[in-house]
């Protein structure tokens, strides 16, 4: 009977009133921080840049956040009981690029302030990041003749020597390039260039490409977003 009571009396001092409130507060502003992190990523998305999946992880990471620091509180046993049980989980899905990365850690970062019942300080920091990535954002749109990063493939017949073939085009439309590989493709008859290019007017892309296909003698020219080369 002594066991049975010393385990309701801890289960009534775990689940008290002050505890649940503390919790479902902080749920609750972690849910209105994420919604304001994810309508800031979708405002500062250009186009096919915003990803539906990235803003719903975007509102359920800081509530999950929130939740468990609610649980753990000052408990060590907890804490290790929780990294263990996360290490098991495994990531396949692949972000689109460095910006998903950043507003999920942004949704982490709150949901850890706010985890820990500093609400205000947790909003402050919200509301401050996200108007800097919205200043940041509206600066760098629609830039006229702004350069833009992308995967130039180049296909040159074995007959031409690919050795600074294209650097004089590649300077003189784009604001840097770099060479990234070189590959033998069909047989050894063709010699597959990638370039990570930034180029400077996307009205002279074509120019660019035609003065390009009299360079390679008319084979394979692919210009594509940027994409990084796996080594």
């Amino acid at each position: 009977m002594e066991s049975l009571r010393q385990f309701f009396d801890g289960v009534f001092e775990i689940n008290s009133g002050l505890n649940i409130v503390n919790t479902v507060m902080a749920v609750i502003v972690a849910g209105i921080l994420g919604v304001i992190i994810y309508l800031t990523y979708k405002l500062t998305c250009r186009a096919f840049t915003y990803d539906e999946e990235v803003g719903l992880v975007l509102i359920v990471v800081p509530i999950v956040v929130a939740l468990l620091l609610s649980v753990i509180g000052t408990s060590i046993a907890r804490a290790f009981s929780l990294a263990g049980a996360l290490s098991i989980v495994r990531y396949r899905s692949v972000l689109m690029g460095p910006r998903s990365i950043v507003y999920i850690f942004f949704g982490m970062g709150a949901g850890f302030v706010s985890g820990v019942g500093l609400y205000i300080p947790a909003l402050i920091f919200v509301l401050l990041t996200c108007a800097f990535m919205v200043v940041y954002g509206l600066a760098t749109s629609n830039k006229k003749g702004s350069a833009s990063r992308k995967t130039l493939t180049v296909d040159v017949p074995e007959s031409i020597n690919y050795d600074g073939l294209l650097d004089e085009t590649l300077k003189k439309y784009t604001d840097g390039y770099s060479l990234e590989s070189v590959g033998i493709v069909s047989g050894g008859t063709i010699t597959e260039l990638i370039y990570q290019v930034r180029i400077r007017d996307a009205n002279e892309t074509k120019a660019m490409l035609d003065e390009l296909r009299v360079l390679n003698g008319n084979f394979k020219i692919l210009l594509s977003q940027y994409r990084p080369v796996v080594q």
